[in-house]
């Protein structure tokens, strides 16, 4: 087994780069990335830019799929059942992989709720506002956009939506060309998905409505997606609000 990262008490006794091998080693499990991050920087030494390093590779990371989740099940089935597995952030980006190859697809069941997968193959509007989706949801969603061409209109305002969702979301906007609004108003959205929006933008001009109002992401960021979104406009902002 991987070693664990030190406990907070312990942290004052170690030098930097144990930590950060720790930090390193704990990486591949896919629990308690932001703990462990918060961690470092607990230290006053640590580098932010080797944090912010740490943080984005917690943000990609692909696990395996859990124990008793059947891959062809994935696949295959037109309603898939994973009421009984809590997912990790890892886990959910593995499962999502194997869903993106399932044409019949029409639902998937969580423990709480329910997704309605089919609509993104009829429906060019998505309106899922207040369904308490959360990351994993949205990494679900996001995996199943990219290749999307029906939906134009995503709505998933004032749900539970943090930074892993919202860098999943901001990278279908990376390669999806049908989408044109986008509204996350009122999540949980901070500073990598901040980021993660600010660099999507970079290379589109499909998007033509942009809210991340009443969220974290920091005023620094938000004046840099917005002089990002007006230079491909024409020096216009309208449509984007933060």
């Amino acid at each position: 087994m991987p070693p664990s990262l030190p406990t907070a008490e312990s942290l004052e006794e170690l030098d930097v780069s144990q930590v950060l091998d720790a930090a390193d080693a704990e990486e591949s499990t896919g629990h308690g990335d932001a703990d462990e991050i918060s961690a470092l920087q607990a230290l006053g030494d640590v580098d932010d830019t080797e944090a912010a390093a740490l943080e984005e590779d917690a943000v990609e990371e692909v696990g395996e799929l859990p124990d008793g989740l059947d891959e062809a099940k994935l696949t295959e089935d037109e309603e898939v059942d994973l009421s009984a597995h809590e997912l990790t952030l890892p886990e959910a980006r593995r499962v999502a992989l194997s869903l993106a190859l399932n044409e019949s697809l029409a639902t998937l069941k969580f423990a709480d709720h329910s997704l309605a997968v089919g609509d993104l193959k009829e429906e060019d509007e998505l309106e899922w506002d207040s369904e308490e989706y959360n990351d994993v949801d949205a990494i679900i969603i996001a995996e199943l956009l990219k290749g999307n061409t029906c939906v134009k209109r995503l709505d998933l305002a004032r749900n539970q939506i943090g930074d892993a969702g919202g860098c999943a979301l901001a990278a279908v906007l990376q390669t999806n060309t049908a989408i044109e609004y986008v509204n996350l108003e009122s999540n949980t959205l901070g500073e990598r998905a901040g980021a993660a929006f600010r660099n999507a933008l970079q290379g589109n001009t499909t998007l033509q409505y942009l809210n991340l109002m009443y969220n974290s992401v920091p005023t620094s960021l938000q004046v840099e997606i917005g002089e990002t979104w007006k230079a491909l406009r024409q020096d216009q902002q309208v449509g984007l609000h933060l």
